[in-house]
């Protein structure tokens, strides 16, 4: 162990303030004496390549896309996105809530930092702090000190497991926060059947009327409607100036209001040049069968992969997320008004916990990921490979993954000044 005159509870660099403390070594200790620990280092090491797979697949897979007929098209929507997409801190990518975030970081950050001491102890491997990491007063990270010299002396095996820990536990902890968000969202059904108002358009008949966004359309003139679009629509037979009785579900209250309809949506008919119109009342909508749809394809992971990748904070994905900030008051649930906050907190714990295991899990060095490469190809050229030939690969191998990964971010953003 460290002599305690040469222990700094606390430094300051760059602007970082490193925060050390022992005070967690007998927790890891008494973990990593337990019988499951050494065979839980071995499931780590197995999981790092499988979320290494998955990184190169999501990175490869938009690659494509960019470089499909559809690029310039995914291209421009990721530009209104804006850089700083890309970065994982709450509070400075616009998508990543505060709260939410900042647990969630936190919580990956630290079950992280703790397996790597965990597995390091199992195999009698010294940890000699463990603490966190500040901007001010903000934490954004957490570490565990495990004795390099003794990870770079120790068997490939032992070396191995003790990095992957961190990429492994994180790809854990991700699955599980996705099955208990399946099991959440899958609870979820309409409130009420009706058709669900997003937006009221200002000065709009529905807004004079005092119909506001949340309010879920239940009937029309005493008919059950779940689709405004099925009876104020091209095929309609309303007339503008006509008045149309609303009953409509707000809050678990049941309100009743008279709209004029106003004149007119214009369709034209590009094969015939005729004009087709139709009144409206200015509202965009969601249909009881799309909050039926919204639930059931987020509740089926394994056919619907592409859902989790709608951030719920993105405008777009809004209409998509049952527990995003639109479409929560469409819906019940066992949990009560609990359920959205805690679908929320799960699915970013979800989030952050999965994208940190990828992202470490690439073989960049010196990430996690980066420093099993280099620790493999030592494994595997040991008695023919020199150590700077070791290395070359290992730096080859990190310059060819970041190159794929500034492709990737800055594609769309070259995509405009390309031939």
């Amino acid at each position: 162990m460290e002599p305690e005159e040469d222990f700094k509870r606390a430094e300051f660099h760059y602007g970082i303030i490193l925060v050390r403390t022992k005070r967690f070594q007998s927790i890891m200790d008494r973990l990593g004496a337990r019988k499951v620990s050494k065979p839980t280092g071995w499931v780590l090491l197995y999981l790092m390549p499988v979320a290494a797979a998955f990184g190169f697949y999501l990175f490869l897979s938009e690659a494509a896309i960019l470089l499909s007929a559809r690029g310039a098209e995914v291209a421009s929507y990721v530009r209104t996105l804006g850089p700083l997409a890309n970065l994982g801190l709450p509070g400075i990518n616009p998508y990543i809530p505060v709260v939410y975030g900042w647990i969630a970081l936190i919580v990956a950050m630290v079950i992280h930092e703790g397996a790597h001491g965990v597995i390091a102890r199992s195999l009698g491997l010294p940890v000699k702090a463990s603490g966190l990491l500040f901007i001010l007063f903000v934490p954004i990270g957490a570490f565990v000190d495990v004795d390099e010299a003794a990870i770079k002396q120790a068997k490939a095996s032992h070396s191995g497991r003790v990095l992957a820990a961190g990429a492994g536990i994180n790809l854990v902890v991700g699955v599980v926060c996705l099955l208990i968000l399946v099991g959440m969202v899958g609870s979820f059904s309409p409130a009420v059947s009706g058709a669900g108002i997003i937006t009221v358009a200002p000065g709009a008949p529905a807004a004079t009327a005092g119909i506001m966004p949340g309010d879920v359309i239940t009937q029309m003139n005493g008919r059950n409607i779940t689709d405004i679009g099925s009876v104020i629509g091209p095929n309609t037979t309303l007339k503008a100036g006509q008045t149309v009785n609303l009953t409509v579900y707000r809050d678990g209250r049941v309100l009743h209001f008279s709209v004029q309809l106003a004149c007119c949506y214009v369709i034209e008919n590009l094969r015939t040049g005729q004009n087709t119109t139709y009144p409206y009342i200015g509202v965009g909508q969601v249909t009881g069968t799309e909050l039926v749809s919204d639930v059931s394809t987020y509740a089926a992971p394994l056919s619907n992969l592409w859902q989790y990748v709608c951030i719920p904070t993105i405008p777009q994905c809004q209409t998509r997320v049952p527990f995003s900030d639109t479409l929560a008051g469409f819906y019940k649930s066992p949990f009560g008004s609990a359920a959205p906050p805690l679908a929320n907190l799960v699915y970013w714990l979800f989030f952050i916990n999965f994208n940190l295991a990828i992202f470490n899990a690439l073989p960049i060095y010196p990430l996690d990921g980066g420093q099993a490469f280099a620790v493999g190809v030592k494994a595997l050229g040991r008695g023919r490979l020199g150590e700077a030939a070791q290395m070359r690969i290992t730096a080859l191998a990190t310059l060819a993954v970041v190159a794929l990964l500034l492709g990737v971010i800055a594609g769309p953003y070259l995509a405009p000044y390309l031939p």
